[in-house]
């Protein structure tokens, strides 16, 4: 069943598990936008719809959905999501809940120059840049490099997918 998406509130900062902050800190999510926006705005220099943050992110963060992503952005996105449809159980709740983190990161690198918005509901890249480093992804954990890369791996995978909405609806979500 589709269901439209809402926003919930996130806790002040200090009451914040230290796990979840740690995790969906604004820096870090944010990062993964500005990853994500410059992979797509590779091939589709008129950005990067809005839509497909929360999408990716749910995806890359999920451990089980992650393994099991392709390892080329050749497989169709369709068949795969069609041979893997268990996964998509849960993928709303997900994505709902991580919507005032994406909601916060965007803020965050809004105010930090490192996106902005331009046509419609689209994401540039700004002027400052707010990508992982070589150092940050040497010494970081395999897991959160796995989530950089798939996130990465996700944008590229979108573009050759067709339009927006038939992404959308490939992923059983409504903007």
């Amino acid at each position: 069943m589709r269901k439209a998406l809402t926003m919930t509130n996130l806790d002040v900062w200090e009451q914040r598990p230290a796990e979840e902050a740690n995790l969906f800190n604004p820096a870090f999510v944010g990062s993964l936008i500005y990853e994500f926006t410059k992979v797509f705005q590779n091939g589709k220099p008129d950005g990067t719809p809005l839509t497909y943050l929360p999408i990716a992110f749910a995806v890359s963060l999920h451990g089980q959905t992650r393994n099991r992503l392709p390892a080329s952005s050749v497989t169709s996105l369709y068949e795969w999501v069609q041979d893997n449809e268990d996964l998509l159980i849960g993928l709303n709740e997900r994505i709902e809940g991580l919507l005032p983190y994406v909601r916060e990161a965007i803020r965050f690198s809004l105010g930090q120059g490192s996106i902005r918005f331009c046509a419609g509901h689209n994401l540039q890249l700004g002027e400052s840049r707010a990508h992982f480093s070589a150092q940050f992804i040497r010494e970081t954990t395999p897991e959160v490099t796995e989530i950089i890369s798939k996130s990465k791996f996700l944008a590229r995978w979108f573009l050759k997918s067709g339009s927006e909405s038939s992404i959308l609806a490939c992923w059983g979500v409504r903007p």
